[in-house]
């Protein structure tokens, strides 16, 4: 007489990942990776790269899983996609940052970006994280014939981080006026563009840099003159807080490109304002709730002008502001929009708790078609 069937077996994701440590993207997967567990999710992560286990590991969990969900839009992607059609479940790819500008930004040949195009429309659904992404990803996509994918959406990134309260900062009573900037020193940040907007700032302004990368050398040199007089602090790579971000009066962004930054996101749930270059993904951001924080372009007199122009807005114009761009970007809204989209998946694909059960119970270890991987 077989056994009786569990009365619930829990929702299971299986989340592919590449990146690991410090970061944007890494963040926010702890974000989701929570959200959902406190939703009755069952989360295992699977990396592709370094640790990465033999083929037939991944294709058992994927069969333990309902559906799989790449953190990324490169080699995550591959092996969600890829995964997802060995085990018969349906595939979510993430793209977090703008694909178009990366893509040509890494001379990317038409070979791969027609490999990327095949692999995005294998996929059940794809989701960005900014309308910025979304736009850049269907730029990728654009070809003769191209129709906009009907499993496309676009689910912001929260505002969140750990301790971090709700409207402004206390910010120190001191004469100093302190910027902040956070991230990889990297030709796409184009970090070095903060030395020449310090230069232009009344001498009570500092900027503390919180990050490393390849242009750490270059940003010593070209700043040994601030370094002397104590207003640029080059701190390296380093665990942030809402404690590093509430030291200063504002954050500073001046990248040629960016996804969703999770720095403007993290600096503004933490009460601090964030000025930024009029890149598309801070157009989205800050354009109907302070777009006198953005430069009117990305030089390095407009974003010394756009600190200045926010620095000087009367504190409570600075308070409502940073209160609405915070409930438009709510952790709760965010993990809610993922819980129904990966639940829907599962009702489109007949990857309820009865069918997994009935699965999982019949044949736990069963290669897919054509023997083991």
């Amino acid at each position: 007489m077989p056994e009786p069937m569990p009365l619930h077996i829990p929702r299971q994701v299986l989340l592919l990942t590449e990146e690991s440590g410090l970061g944007g993207v890494q963040t926010t997967l702890h974000w989701l990776e929570s959200g959902l567990a406190e939703r009755g999710w069952q989360v295992t992560r699977l990396p592709v790269r370094r640790g990465r286990p033999s083929l037939w590991t991944c294709w058992q969990a994927a069969r333990r899983a309902q559906v799989l969900v790449a953190s990324n839009n490169f080699r995550p992607a591959y092996a969600a996609v890829a995964l997802a059609w060995l085990s018969r479940r349906p595939s979510v790819v993430w793209v977090h940052g703008p694909l178009h500008e990366v893509l040509q930004q890494a001379g990317a040949s038409s070979l791969k970006t027609t490999w990327l195009r095949r692999v995005y429309r294998r996929a059940s659904q794809l989701v960005c994280a900014s309308q910025t992404s979304c736009d850049s990803l269907l730029r990728v996509m654009a070809g003769v014939g191209f129709e906009p994918p009907q499993n496309l959406s676009v689910i912001r990134n929260p505002a969140v981080l750990p301790g971090a309260g709700q409207g402004d900062a206390a910010m120190p009573d001191t004469e100093v006026t302190a910027l902040g900037f956070v991230g990889r020193l990297s030709p796409e940040k184009q970090p070095l563009h903060l030395l020449s907007m310090l230069r232009l700032l009344p001498a009570a302004y500092q900027l503390h840099v919180v990050g490393d990368g390849e242009l750490m050398g270059a940003m010593r040199s070209a700043g040994q003159d601030l370094l002397a007089q104590g207003r640029l602090h080059l701190h390296g790579q380093q665990t942030v807080t809402a404690q590093t971000y509430r030291a200063w009066r504002a954050t500073v962004l001046c990248s040629r490109y960016e996804g969703y930054p999770m720095t403007a996101l993290e600096s503004l749930a933490c009460g601090v304002p964030c000025v930024s270059t009029p890149i598309p993904a801070m157009q989205e951001m800050l354009a109907t709730q302070a777009p006198l924080w953005l430069a009117r372009d990305d030089s390095p007199t407009a974003l010394a002008e756009a600190v200045q122009r926010c620095l000087a807005q009367a504190p409570s114009d600075r308070h409502v502001a940073i209160n609405r761009l915070q409930g438009q970007h709510r952790l709760e809204n965010f993990v809610q929009a993922w819980d129904e989209l990966l639940t829907r998946l599962l009702h489109k694909a007949g990857q309820g708790p009865k069918k997994q059960a009935l699965e999982l119970d019949a044949s736990p270890d069963e290669p897919p078609s054509g023997g083991r991987p």
